[in-house]
């Protein structure tokens, strides 16, 4: 419920501040229409990805964000898309600007398609082209498993998330796509330490990968289980038949206590952490905001929790490879 308010507070927050830069992109085009095109009558929408894309931010998360565009042909994307560039680059601007207070959010757009070399915003057209042909990352793929829009006209909304969910589950599957998400969840953790809450051993990036491979996997036969919020999406692969009971229990347990451990770290400390402090006075005071009696019970459960998680990932993962 408080990852949902937090995410609906961004969501009001994120479209106010494009009431205020759409107004000030147009006003520019208008004023000077050979600097950044005019102003196009071509809808947009905002996506949320990442755990905005699930309405279950935390304190401190970054904004994924992807904006695509309307387009029919190339040429209608190219001139647009300056015009559209110049709007996500105020969105950004207002988002992180540092004032007296702070500031709003930090603004991540990497999840785009490519990445941070691809442009800024995205013509639907070219979307449709980078998916289907073939030329989509596993990672991309798993990114879009947690799209929503956020802002945007409905209709065309409703458009682009129908070619989101194709994106998703139109590749096929082969247990190439199941090995590379092993691989990256391998590469993310390593380094790392078990204090890691998101990329340790049975931390929440386990959660996150298997129900995405899951997804990769039979969201075309059951397309119910395209859920970007993870709690939403593990009670429709249980609901599916998709994961045993036991199985996704251990997951939706797990996830719900390091998130809660994550919170309660970032709330107090006013900072973006994913780890559990290493100085045993800090441990303790983090186990009495948990109510736990003592450090020692708190990271008895963290390592049970842990392990819990981890067996159910490895044993998930490895079956679901064929």
């Amino acid at each position: 419920a408080t990852t949902a308010a937090l995410s609906d507070l961004a969501d009001t927050v994120l479209n106010q501040l494009c009431e205020l830069v759409e107004s000030e992109t147009a006003a520019r085009a208008q004023a000077d229409p050979t600097a950044h095109g005019p102003r196009p009558t071509a809808h947009y929408v905002l996506l949320g990805l990442g755990k905005l894309g699930g309405r279950e931010i935390s304190y401190h998360s970054d904004l994924d964000l992807v904006l695509v565009y309307e387009a029919g042909s190339r040429d209608a994307a190219a001139a647009a898309g300056p015009y559209f560039t110049e709007l996500a680059q105020r969105l950004i601007k207002a988002a992180s600007r540092h004032g007296p207070m702070g500031r709003l959010y930090a603004v991540d757009m990497r999840l785009r398609p490519t990445g941070k070399s691809g442009t800024l915003v995205l013509p639907l057209c070219e979307f449709d082209r980078y998916y289907a042909g073939g030329g989509a990352q596993v990672w991309e793929r798993q990114a879009l498993t947690r799209a929503r829009v956020v802002r945007g006209d409905p209709a065309f909304g409703a458009q682009v998330m129908a070619h989101v969910r194709a994106a998703v589950a139109g590749a096929g599957w082969t247990p190439a796509a199941a090995d590379e998400v092993r691989r990256m969840r391998e590469k993310l953790e390593a380094g790392t330490t078990a204090r890691n809450l998101k990329r340790g051993a049975g931390g929440l990036t386990d959660v996150e990968f298997l129900v995405q491979l899951l997804q990769l996997k039979y969201g075309s036969a059951h397309p119910a289980v395209l859920e970007p919020n993870v709690w939403a999406a593990l009670d429709a692969l249980e609901a599916a038949a998709l994961l045993p009971a036991a199985e996704a229990a251990a997951l939706r347990a797990g996830y719900s206590f390091l998130r809660l451990v994550e919170a309660r770290l970032r709330v107090v400390t006013d900072r973006p952490l994913t780890e559990l402090p290493e100085a045993v006075d800090d441990v303790a005071k983090l186990a009495r905001r948990l109510g736990f009696a003592s450090a020692e019970a708190f990271q008895a459960e963290h390592r049970r929790v842990t392990g819990d998680v981890r067996r159910v990932y490895t044993a998930v993962t490895t079956r679901e490879r064929g």
